[in-house]
Protein backbone atom coordinates (compact mmCIF):
# COMPACT_ATOMS: atom_id res chain seq x y z
CA UNK A 1 0.00 0.00 0.00
CA UNK A 2 1.46 3.40 -0.74
CA UNK A 3 0.84 6.76 0.92
CA UNK A 4 0.00 9.63 -1.61
CA UNK A 5 -0.82 13.15 -1.13
CA UNK A 6 -2.70 15.12 -3.36
CA UNK A 7 -1.36 19.31 -3.73
CA UNK A 8 -3.03 22.18 -3.87
CA UNK A 9 -3.76 21.97 -7.59
CA UNK A 10 -5.63 17.90 -7.20
CA UNK A 11 -2.74 16.31 -8.84
CA UNK A 12 -1.14 13.03 -7.24
CA UNK A 13 2.18 11.44 -7.63
CA UNK A 14 2.23 7.77 -8.64
CA UNK A 15 5.14 6.43 -6.34
CA UNK A 16 8.18 4.95 -8.66
CA UNK A 17 8.12 1.22 -7.41
CA UNK A 18 4.29 1.38 -8.95
CA UNK A 19 5.18 2.94 -11.80
CA UNK A 20 8.04 0.51 -12.31
CA UNK A 21 5.93 -2.49 -11.06
CA UNK A 22 3.25 -1.37 -14.10
CA UNK A 23 6.07 -0.31 -16.63
CA UNK A 24 4.45 3.09 -16.61
CA UNK A 25 5.71 5.86 -18.40
CA UNK A 26 5.80 9.47 -19.57
CA UNK A 27 2.63 9.90 -21.95
CA UNK A 28 1.02 6.81 -20.50
CA UNK A 29 -2.84 7.31 -19.55
CA UNK A 30 -5.18 5.87 -16.28
CA UNK A 31 -8.32 5.61 -16.76
CA UNK A 32 -10.30 6.58 -13.30
CA UNK A 33 -13.36 5.55 -11.55
CA UNK A 34 -14.75 5.12 -8.11
CA UNK A 35 -15.93 2.03 -6.86
CA UNK A 36 -17.17 1.47 -3.21
CA UNK A 37 -15.95 4.39 -1.89
CA UNK A 38 -12.50 4.47 -3.44
CA UNK A 39 -10.28 5.75 -6.03
CA UNK A 40 -9.52 2.78 -8.74
CA UNK A 41 -6.66 3.81 -11.51
CA UNK A 42 -6.44 1.48 -14.49
CA UNK A 43 -3.45 1.48 -16.97
CA UNK A 44 -4.26 2.55 -20.39
CA UNK A 45 -1.01 2.67 -22.06
CA UNK A 46 -0.46 4.86 -24.68
CA UNK A 47 2.49 4.38 -26.66
CA UNK A 48 2.53 2.82 -29.70
CA UNK A 49 3.82 -0.60 -29.88
CA UNK A 50 7.42 -0.80 -32.05
CA UNK A 51 7.13 -2.52 -35.81
CA UNK A 52 9.24 -5.41 -37.15
CA UNK A 53 11.70 -3.19 -38.31
CA UNK A 54 12.31 -1.10 -35.07
CA UNK A 55 12.06 -4.33 -32.91
CA UNK A 56 14.77 -6.26 -35.27
CA UNK A 57 17.06 -2.87 -36.29
CA UNK A 58 20.40 -4.09 -35.24
CA UNK A 59 20.30 -7.30 -33.85
CA UNK A 60 23.01 -8.65 -36.39
CA UNK A 61 25.14 -5.59 -35.81
CA UNK A 62 28.01 -7.94 -34.08
CA UNK A 63 28.26 -10.16 -37.12
CA UNK A 64 31.49 -9.77 -39.13
CA UNK A 65 29.93 -9.98 -42.27
CA UNK A 66 31.45 -8.55 -45.83
CA UNK A 67 28.46 -6.99 -48.14
CA UNK A 68 30.30 -6.91 -50.96
CA UNK A 69 31.37 -10.78 -50.36
CA UNK A 70 28.10 -11.87 -50.32
CA UNK A 71 26.87 -9.47 -52.98
CA UNK A 72 29.97 -11.15 -55.46
CA UNK A 73 28.62 -14.91 -54.07
CA UNK A 74 25.59 -13.97 -55.66
CA UNK A 75 26.68 -12.79 -58.88
CA UNK A 76 28.37 -15.92 -58.81
CA UNK A 77 26.25 -18.06 -58.47
CA UNK A 78 23.01 -16.05 -60.44
CA UNK A 79 25.06 -17.14 -63.79
CA UNK A 80 24.45 -13.17 -64.38
CA UNK A 81 25.42 -9.88 -63.71
CA UNK A 82 23.34 -7.47 -61.57
CA UNK A 83 25.60 -4.58 -61.86
CA UNK A 84 23.01 -3.21 -63.59
CA UNK A 85 20.83 -3.29 -60.83
CA UNK A 86 23.22 -1.87 -58.17
CA UNK A 87 24.91 1.52 -58.09
CA UNK A 88 27.60 2.43 -55.82
CA UNK A 89 28.47 -1.55 -54.42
Amino acid sequence: MYVIKISSRGQIVIPAEARNSLNLKEGDTLSAYIEDEKIVLKTKQARITKGIVDQTFGLLSDLDYDLKKYVNELRKDSGRRLDTHESGC
